[in-house]
């Protein structure tokens, strides 16, 4: 039997995880070296896509690392709570408590993005790598907060479903390299995805996928970034939900109207982010240097 406890004991909970988030040595490992990261990018960075394209670093030091990381914090807070006993509190507020964690993984993401956006300015892209007409530099922010920002929130909260769903140990890292097989598979380098790609969690907006005789040209991609970043903030939600779903003591009627609102709503947001936006990709009018002459 468990005691339901809310409210002071939640926010308790919340610190005690998040101290537990910042106590990971693997969070550590991957912090250090995003930082590192944006050291490069505000001294220099690409010399000719500048910081647009160094998401990937905090989606994988601390997005992709994220998922095994509150995985184990999800495990030990269970094992915690058994050994409590009958003075255990409940597993929802449990639940609640871990994903405030994800206020760690987020900083770091936040963090990367101002610095990234500093570096950006301060050393701005080639002009045949840098925003043009429709695709403005909020367009390729956006692009960048998807990368970088979600990645650090969306990888831990998966991370949090694995926990109570699949706690097996070995199964975080597992799906990690699943994850990132699909992302591949996801890209616009395979132009059969790039309409619905929207679906995937971790996708491009900008990148230099080339043209026809130029094969390192910057193209602007379909949809909207801005919808998309909805679409990933409602599947965040969904994560939690369904990571309170498991508690067979919680209020299961209300959780499950809940989350097939919330999965209706991010069904929704994702067409339009499919359709929403650019409807063809847009080439950069100014030529790479690799351009055949």
């Amino acid at each position: 039997m468990t005691t339901t406890i809310t409210g002071s004991t939640l926010g308790t909970l919340a610190h005690q995880e998040i101290r537990n988030y910042l106590k990971s040595k693997l969070f550590w490992v991957g912090a250090t070296l995003t930082a590192v990261i944006s050291g490069l990018g505000l001294a220099g960075g690409d010399p000719r896509w500048s910081t647009t394209g160094d998401g990937i670093a905090p989606a994988a030091l601390i997005g992709l690392l994220g998922i095994t990381i509150m995985a184990g914090l999800t495990r030990n807070s269970d094992r915690a709570a058994a050994a409590a006993g009958a003075v255990s509190v409940d597993q929802r507020t449990r639940t609640l408590a871990l994903a405030a964690a994800v206020v760690v993984p987020a900083t770091v993401g936040l963090a990367w993005f101002v610095l990234a956006l500093v570096g950006y300015n301060l050393n701005p892209p080639d002009a045949d790598a840098a925003a043009f007409g429709p695709a403005t530099e909020t367009f390729i922010y956006a692009g960048m907060f998807i990368e970088g920002v979600m990645a650090c929130v969306g990888g831990p909260l998966l991370g949090l479903v694995i926990g109570r769903w699949l706690p097996r140990r070995g199964v975080a890292p597992v799906l990690s390299v699943v994850v990132v097989l699909v992302t591949m598979v996801m890209q616009p380098l395979f132009t059969w995805a790039e309409q619905w790609r929207q679906v995937w969690v971790w996708v491009h907006y900008y990148v230099p996928v080339g043209v026809e005789g130029d094969g390192d040209r910057a193209v602007a991609l379909t949809g909207s970034p801005y919808l998309h970043i909805g679409y990933l903030a409602l599947l965040c939600a969904l994560g939690v939900l369904v990571a309170m779903y498991r508690d067979t003591e919680a209020d299961r009627t209300r959780l499950r109207t809940l989350i097939f609102g919330v999965a209706g709503v991010a069904a929704v947001v994702c067409v339009l982010a499919m359709f929403g936006g650019l409807d063809e990709r847009l080439p950069n009018p100014i030529p790479s240097p690799s351009a055949e002459q």
